[in-house]
């Protein structure tokens, strides 16, 4: 497989290569606006602490591949959050879909310093994709940088699937995420609160039609 990425530099400019599942890059232009299947922008309800102040370092959101040089800044965030901060257990937090997914990286300053990170794993033959692994290191948190993240991972499952297919973006929610969740467009499946695998955490499944 190629290694592709993706990127978008949030207030101060946008620039793409879009990766396909393929694994081949296309450039295209790409609007921050992102819809939901109503027509109403979804980025427009973004809170303030979405727009980063000018004097904070800026936000880089970037879709990579598992055999990219940088899938490492994703498993270290993943891994202080996860691991570290909610007791799952390592074995269980990295698995066998890690190899290929579509991994979500945000990056902070000109550093690059890793700060946030997600997946993405298509299923139901590639219509569905499941957002998954969604965290930001504490000391980054209420800045938006989870939104953004979210945000851009719907933005590459609707690419990769297409509009009018019957694409469908799908998580499962920690249960004090919800509402998080449901301010971008997400809504509630039918189905009860069920406990996750690793660290006994509740969870309700939420899904986005694309």
């Amino acid at each position: 497989m190629l290694s592709s990425c993706v990127f978008l530099q949030f207030n101060v400019f946008v620039c793409i290569v879009s990766i396909s599942r393929g694994g081949v890059g296309h450039a295209v232009a790409f609007s921050t606006s992102i819809f939901n299947n109503n027509g109403a922008s979804i980025a427009a309800s973004m809170s303030p602490k979405a727009n980063a102040d000018a004097s904070a370092p800026s936000v880089t959101i970037r879709a990579i591949t598992a055999d990219h040089p940088d899938i490492q800044g994703c498993y270290s965030v993943r891994n202080r959050v996860y691991v570290e901060e909610q007791k799952v257990p390592a074995e269980i937090e990295r698995d066998e879909n890690d190899q290929t997914a579509t991994h979500i990286l945000a990056t902070s300053g000109d550093a690059n310093v890793p700060v946030g990170a997600a997946r993405v794993v298509y299923v139901d033959d590639g219509k569905v994709g499941k957002i998954g692994r969604v965290c930001v290191l504490p000391e980054h948190r209420e800045k938006g940088i989870g939104r953004q993240v979210v945000l851009f991972a719907v933005e590459q499952i609707r690419k990769n699937v297409g509009v009018n297919c019957g694409a469908k973006a799908k998580l499962g929610s920690q249960v004090h995420a919800l509402e998080f969740y449901k301010s971008m467009g997400f809504e509630l499946t039918e189905g009860d609160e069920y406990m996750d695998a690793g660290g006994g955490i509740p969870h309700r499944d939420m899904i986005m039609n694309l």
